[in-house]
């Protein structure tokens, strides 16, 4: 009994000596993360033992992860990024190595590339004795091919549109597609891309690949695809994804309301973006014109040419859903600035008559009497807008109304006759958006300014001339015996011709030698107006006045009268009690 027990508390101590021969101390791995040939960047995630997950990054290394027994299992697993690009896709593991303890590799005890797997041995011990596994991986890459193709009648041959291709590991690429034709094949990171079209917001009615089950996604009215790309070795094409993004135009319509039944059947000019077009008005909801096609998305500004007499008395755009930023004004052309949408467009303008305004011309700076301006331009009310002219008298100092009211928008050309021995120094229009501008002429004594509503103001300015310098002739004294020179001739009268506009200007300064020495004709004019035509002079003259000989010629030159007036020096004077008939073709006249 004493050996029995003997025994068993011996086979006790044997099985309690033993029992640590079966167990390991805990041990560590580190995973890292290495990058072959072509080179992959980010994040990369693992699974030790189906319940340890970590993740490290290209070039770098977990911290030590403590594992239990003799071996530790190892699987590289699929991370997918916030812009939905997965390291399955467009990696491949091309190593597995370890290192610690012992020789590189000596604690690999089996591994699988296709899989992501390993199954490494572990020493017991602190971190110090870590088996280091490392994956190395390698970029993956295929190609996509884009396309471009539009609706039957959309009017896009010609254009390029451009796209934008993301792609794994921060891959950009970009393509410009002419209609009718495809990019280049793009090498890019396998597994998927995105792709947008670009330039105006697209009008994309249809986005398709090739093979049909590439295209992963697709929204048309952001213009945008996800398209799958499967892996290939560079230069091997032949399973490349092509998308074809198909397009359709928007179109622009202008439409013309007629606001006043009288401007029914009217022409009124368009332009957009510069191209012209032409469009009659119709009775509301108005006539209208196909006015080009273009890209959704283009931003169009449509102009009104100004109508002389009218005003634009609204702009409208269809659908309501679409708006436009108005610009210009009636003087210079309405404009509506918006983006086309898909389908049409259709921008409505609708002019009314427009009030006449007047039209006041102001004399300031040197000079005395008065100064003649001639008014050129529309006359009449819309639709029957013609031309003409009026002549107004205004004294130097003061302003005159024109003798009649003008159409509004149209635009009045007022030339100043000029003063002898004064040039027009300054002209200004008030206000100041009807100066046309680049109108002002001081050298011609001319502007042009838009009739607006009230009163249009145009003031010029006369400052005192430089008189001419002349160079008396030399004269010769002759040889004994000969004959003396003759006098220079005295320059010929002023003469003064009808024209149409019924007023003429001086051609030249008459006097007598004699006279020359007390006064001269500076100007001549043949003013009409309702109460008949008249002349009016301008006589230079150091007396207060000046007696002139006025002869009044018919066709060919023929003298008609001869009269004899007295009238004031240094202003424009009309010869009074002298009324020239219908025959009366050119004036003349000369101090008397």
């Amino acid at each position: 009994m004493k050996r029995i027990l003997v025994l068993l508390a011996g086979m006790i101590a044997a099985a309690f000596f033993v029992a640590p021969a079966f167990a390991t101390d805990p041990g560590y791995i580190e995973i890292c993360k290495a990058s072959g040939s072509p080179a992959v960047t980010g994040t990369f995630s693992f699974l030790v033992n189906d319940e340890i997950s970590v993740t490290a990054n290209a070039g770098e290394c977990t911290a030590p992860i403590a594992v239990t027994g003799s071996e530790a299992t190892v699987e590289e697993t699929n991370f997918t990024d916030t812009h939905g690009f997965s390291t399955n896709d467009y990696t491949a593991v091309s190593a597995i190595s370890t290192s610690q303890p012992g020789a590189p590799n000596a604690a690999l005890l089996k591994s699988s590339l296709a899989d992501r797997t390993a199954t490494v041995a572990v020493a017991g011990g602190d971190e110090s004795t870590a088996t280091i596994v490392t994956f190395t991986n390698v970029l993956v890459s295929g190609y996509v091919e884009i396309c471009k193709s539009q609706v039957t009648g959309a009017g896009l041959d010609g254009q390029s549109f451009s796209y934008t291709i993301q792609g794994a590991m921060g891959f950009a690429g970009t393509a410009n597609v002419l209609v009718g034709a495809c990019s280049n094949p793009i090498y890019a990171p396998a597994g998927h891309v995105n792709i947008t079209e670009g330039g105006p917001s697209a009008f994309v009615t249809s986005i398709a690949t090739m093979p049909s089950d590439r295209l992963l996604a697709s929204d048309l009215t952001a213009g945008t695809s996800t398209v799958a790309v499967n892996a290939a070795a560079s230069g091997a094409v032949s399973g490349e994804s092509i998308v074809t993004y198909t397009n359709n135009s928007a179109q622009l319509k202008i439409c013309k309301i007629a606001g006043d039944e009288t401007l029914i059947g009217s022409r009124y000019s368009f332009t957009a973006n510069g191209a012209p077009f032409s469009v009659t008005a119709g009775a509301d909801p108005g006539h209208c014109v196909l006015a080009g096609r273009y890209r959704a998305g283009t931003s169009v500004t449509v102009t009104e040419a100004p109508s002389a007499g009218q005003a634009v008395d609204s702009i409208s755009i269809a659908p309501s859903s679409r708006t436009f930023v108005s610009g210009g004004s009636d003087f210079l052309g309405r404009s509506a600035t918006l983006t086309l949408g898909p389908g049409e467009t259709v921008v409505t303008y609708t002019n009314i008559l427009a009030t006449p305004g007047l039209l006041k011309i102001c004399k300031a700076g040197a000079g005395t009497g008065l100064a003649t301006f001639t008014v050129s331009g529309p006359r009449g009310t819309a639709p029957g807008i013609t031309t003409g002219s009026d002549t107004v008298m205004v004294p130097v100092g003061g302003c005159a109304l024109a003798p009649q009211s003008y159409p509004y928008a149209g635009i009045q050309t007022i030339t100043e006759t000029p003063m002898a021995g004064f040039m027009v120094s300054g002209i200004t229009v008030a206000d100041s958006d009807r100066l046309v501008a680049g109108s002002v002429n001081l050298a011609g004594g001319s502007v042009g300014a838009y009739i607006g509503s009230g009163v249009t103001v145009a003031t010029f300015t006369n400052a005192v001339g430089t008189a001419p310098v002349v160079t008396p002739p030399v004269v010769t004294p002759p040889a004994t015996g000969g004959t003396p020179p003759a006098a220079p001739a005295a320059p010929a009268a002023v003469k003064a011709s009808t024209s149409s506009s019924a007023s003429a200007t001086a051609v030249g300064a008459p006097t007598a030698a004699k006279a020359a020495k007390r006064a001269s004709v500076a100007k001549v004019q043949i003013v009409s107006q309702k109460s008949g035509r008249y002349v009016v002079v301008r006589v230079s003259g150091a007396a207060k006045t000046a007696r002139i000989k006025v002869t009044l010629l018919g066709k060919n030159s023929k003298v008609m009268k001869v009269a004899f007036r007295t009238v004031q020096t240094n202003r424009a004077a009309k010869v009074t009690n002298l009324k020239l008939g219908p025959s009366v073709r050119s004036v003349r006249v000369a101090i008397a």
